[in-house]
């Protein structure tokens, strides 16, 4: 699909405008910024999954992990902030091609600032493959409202709309509401957090089958400070989500109309209880970022999952560990 390259060069092209009108000689007031991120590195899964399409394989594989962003802010007024981003992510592993992964991601975002309270609207439009195979078509539209108080508080609420469309799998076409709430602290100059955030979403698709409700919750705890005289990162994080499907009728094929699943995966949906399906999940993660100098660091990750389902493909265990060589500018 062509979509998102237009998109992203829109995105550039406009941003590029923007900043010659910010520099222009009778607009003084006006301030643009970009910057651009590269990573590349490795990373191992224990089980290999495909959320979207509730696909797992019990064989783990090394991949090779390419990463590239660019972003830009452009502030028109003093209340006024504009935001453009677009990124690419690829995943390439050794043995088993079947589940490399590609993922591009355009985002605009527009907020004002109003008597203290931030408004804005975002939009991201996702762009995913699978084994270089079209896989979802992922759009979010989203009106927020935050906040930062006395004594570094900052709180953040969000309502947001979403449309899936797989181009080989119909039936899980969805479209989906959900509310959000975050808060944050901030201590020691800004350099640590803690947040906390919850959310509800409901998801209608194309088949009964795959509607469902999901309770999320989530928290993260960030330290930035110095280590043998050089600026170190650490983020520990944590994520839960209860998530309900309402029909008892049996699932649909999965991934495609065969009916086969991708290798290793067995059957693609089996039941291994009664009534309708019901997923929960636990997810735990530690981040590492050290710095070498300005704009080049190592980040390295630690992430276990215990996702239970009484549906054996969504039901597993998975641990994945990364390191990734880091350049912004």
């Amino acid at each position: 699909m062509n979509t998102l390259p237009r998109i992203a060069f829109t995105l550039v092209a406009g941003f590029f405008s923007a900043t010659a009108l910010a520099q222009d000689g009778g607009a003084p007031d006006k301030k643009a910024d970009f910057n651009v991120k590269l990573q590349a590195g490795t990373a191992y899964d224990s089980t290999l999954s495909v959320a979207s399409l509730d696909q797992t394989s019990s064989q783990g594989d090394w991949a090779n992990v390419l990463y590239g962003r660019i972003g830009g802010e452009l502030n028109p007024t003093e209340r006024i902030t504009l935001k453009g981003s677009y990124s690419l992510s690829s995943r390439r592993y050794h043995e088993v091609s079947e589940f490399d992964q590609d993922l591009g991601i355009a985002s605009l975002d527009a907020a004002v600032d109003l008597a203290g309270i931030t408004w804005g609207l975002s939009r991201h439009v996702a762009d995913a493959k699978l084994a270089s195979d079209p896989l979802l078509d992922l759009t979010k539209n989203s009106l927020y409202a935050a906040k930062l108080f006395s004594g570094g508080v900052y709180v953040r609420s969000a309502y947001t709309e979403s449309e899936k469309r797989f181009d080989n799998n119909r039936e899980r076409n969805a479209e989906g509401e959900e509310l959000a709430g975050d808060v944050y602290y901030f201590f020691n100059g800004a350099r640590s957090f803690w947040s906390l955030g919850v959310s509800g979403e409901v998801e209608h698709a194309r088949s009964p089958a795959f509607d469902n409700t999901a309770l999320k919750l989530r928290a993260r705890y960030s330290h930035t400070g110095s280590i043998a005289g050089q600026e170190s990162k650490i983020q520990l994080g944590w994520r839960y989500q209860d998530r309900d499907y309402d029909n008892e009728e049996s699932l649909p094929v999965t991934d495609n109309e065969t009916g086969e699943g991708l290798p290793g995966t067995g059957d693609p949906m089996s039941p291994t209880g009664r009534g309708s399906r019901h997923d929960r999940s636990h997810v735990v993660e530690a981040v590492w970022t050290l710095s070498f100098v300005e704009w080049l660091a190592l980040e390295t990750k630690v992430e276990h999952g215990n996702y239970q389902s009484n549906f054996d493909a969504a039901d597993y265990r998975e641990t994945g560990v990364s390191a990734l060589l880091s350049a912004e500018f």
